[in-house]
């Protein structure tokens, strides 16, 4: 079934929830790798061609969840989502809403500061998507001394990618909780439906 339904994800949210998990086990690291390889070019003594190889992939994946994300979230818009387990408390409820909004709204904001970041970067720096290095910007390149800038924007994406651990970490914990302590189903039903 594609839909979901008041019991059952569907094979469409199931699809693009564990796509993008996926794609993320592959994107942090990679970003790690790239900014390691930009303070080596930096420092003159990286490769430049690793550096846009590394941006490449990053930018790129980068886009692609920011595509995914809209796209999940415009299906989520127009399918129920499965009931909660009866047995949960209210505080377990308000635990379990609010850590689903704050992933979305990372999901959201982690691809939109880094190309803020790209965008507002004083230098020279292609802002990559597959093939093309000429993506527009979302917003103005900073003009110097602005406060609005790339590094502000590095910041929001540094410090969503240290947020999204620790809620990622919860959201992964109390998946396991229910699978294995709890015996609810409610991992299941994001792995088969």
């Amino acid at each position: 079934m594609l839909r979901n339904t008041r019991d059952h994800w569907g094979q469409v949210t199931r699809g693009l929830h564990w796509l993008m998990a996926a794609m993320l086990l592959v994107q942090v690291p990679l970003g790690f790798m790239m900014v390691d390889a930009y303070d080596a070019w930096l420092a003159g003594h990286g490769d430049t061609a690793l550096v846009m190889q590394l941006s490449r992939a990053h930018n790129t994946t980068g886009f692609l969840l920011l595509i995914l994300v809209l796209l999940r979230l415009s299906w989520r818009l127009g399918n129920p989502s499965p009931e909660l387990p009866g047995a949960l408390l209210a505080w377990q409820r308000f635990v379990a809403r609010t850590t689903h909004i704050c992933l979305y709204a990372l999901l959201l904001v982690f691809p939109l500061s880094g190309w803020a970041a790209l965008s507002t970067y004083e230098g020279d720096f292609p802002i990559f998507f597959f093939g093309r290095d000429d993506v527009f910007r979302i917003v103005p390149q900073a003009s110097p001394g602005s406060p609005f800038n790339s590094d502000l924007f590095g910041e929001i994406h540094e410090s969503c990618w240290k947020v999204a651990a620790v809620i990622l970490l919860l959201h992964i914990s109390a998946a396991l909780w229910h699978e294995y302590i709890r015996r609810d189903g409610v991992l299941s039903r994001m792995w088969r439906g």
